[in-house]
């Protein structure tokens, strides 16, 4: 996976994240990716149903606007990706994806004033995510 150079990394926080790593100068910009369990019949992330009716979902939990709602299939993984706004000024790229028995999910986060450095950083780094094969 892409990731970041020169950016800090931090192992696991239970309940929180698997990894993570954060800007050396603003530590609000991170990508966190995570992973929880899911049912053994649980094969895909599409059981949750339509992306942009899910993005909208999550967009109103966290009080921010959905800017786009994207699906794209690798190597046989439905993957669900969000932009959001968050009402805090804070841009949120979100992907979800389901494999091997648990929900993955990459997150990664800037102020909206950084956004325009950060936006295709942070897709290439979405893009180029493959849960583990374990």
């Amino acid at each position: 996976m892409m990731v970041p150079s020169g950016w800090n990394k931090f192992e696991g926080e239970v309940g929180a994240y698997d990894i993570k790593w954060q800007d050396l100068v603003d530590p609000n910009e991170n990508i966190k990716i995570s992973s929880t369990p899911v049912k053994s019949t649980t094969a895909s992330i599409g059981v949750l149903g339509d992306v942009k009716a899910l993005g909208e979902s999550l967009a109103s939990k966290r009080s921010a606007k959905l800017i786009s709602a994207e699906e794209r299939q690798t190597d046989g993984i439905l993957f669900y990706k969000f932009d959001f706004l968050i009402s805090d000024g804070t841009h949120q790229l979100l992907q979800l994806c389901v494999c091997k028995g648990k929900l993955w999910s990459i997150d990664a986060s800037a102020k909206d004033k950084r956004w325009g450095k950060r936006e295709e950083l942070y897709n290439n780094v979405l893009g180029s995510f493959m849960p583990k094969l374990a």
